[in-house]
């Protein structure tokens, strides 16, 4: 007869093993790189605004892309997929996503899993937050009062885009990290993975609406390896 008491135990020191662990990191390397559009940059749509246009506006440019001049694609997550062990975890513990303006401030941003994300309204109509993690929801959040905040712990690791069920214009992102080795891009679509540990690595994309892009890079200690996609 199988022993499942040991099975088990076996199947949970598995998933132990498998979590990040915070190691000093003496002989640390980095991953850069710049992300750019693959292809002609779409141009943005203008959206016209049918509930509440007192706070929301009467038209919204829509916001999933932003793209300069050269093809630049800012607030791109890139992050290493499979990095056991370095540094420590440095993101707030108490994020805050804010509906402001009709819009989510910040846009998109990156979260520690097992944090407590602040959910705030600061307009004064009512919001419905609602995040998807691929096709299944993590949060559905009714916020009828202006300066509700709701405390949500997030448990799940990956990349959620938001969106509100009342103003359909209204979209953004929240990437949540098991690891500190994940950065957004800056305006000019570059990013700087610091303090990685030497050895080799999945590298990822999460972007709102492109399709992933991932790849593989080796760290070498004290140097520099490159990673710069294309998305679309």
């Amino acid at each position: 007869m199988r022993n499942w008491s040991l099975l088990g135990f076996v199947l949970c020191s598995s998933v132990a093993l498998a979590q990040y662990a915070e190691a000093p990191v003496t002989n640390g390397g980095s991953v850069v790189g710049k992300v750019t559009y693959d292809g002609t940059p779409p141009k943005p749509a203008t959206i016209p605004v049918t509930q509440d246009p007192a706070t929301c506006g009467a038209t919204r440019v829509e916001d999933s892309w932003s793209i300069a001049a050269d093809g630049s694609v800012e607030n791109v997550v890139v992050y290493l997929v499979d990095i056991k062990s370095g540094k420590k975890m440095d993101f707030p513990a108490q994020p805050v996503v804010d509906q402001k303006g009709c819009h989510y401030e910040p846009h998109v941003q990156i979260i520690a899993k097992g944090s407590e994300l602040q959910v705030k309204n600061s307009d004064p109509i009512l919001h419905n937050i609602h995040s998807y993690l691929g096709t299944s929801t993590v949060l559905n959040l009714a916020e009828p009062k202006q300066g509700m905040v709701i405390p949500k712990k997030i448990t799940k690791a990956g990349g959620m885009t938001l969106k509100c069920d009342i103003h359909n214009f209204m979209r953004g992102a929240i990437f949540t990290a098991d690891t500190p080795y994940a950065v957004l891009t800056a305006k000019d679509g570059t990013f700087e993975i610091k303090d990685v540990p030497p050895g080799t690595y999945e590298i990822a994309t999460f972007h709102e609406v492109a399709s992933p892009k991932s790849s593989t890079v080796t760290v070498k200690a004290g140097e520099k390896a490159t990673f710069s996609p294309k998305i679309k």
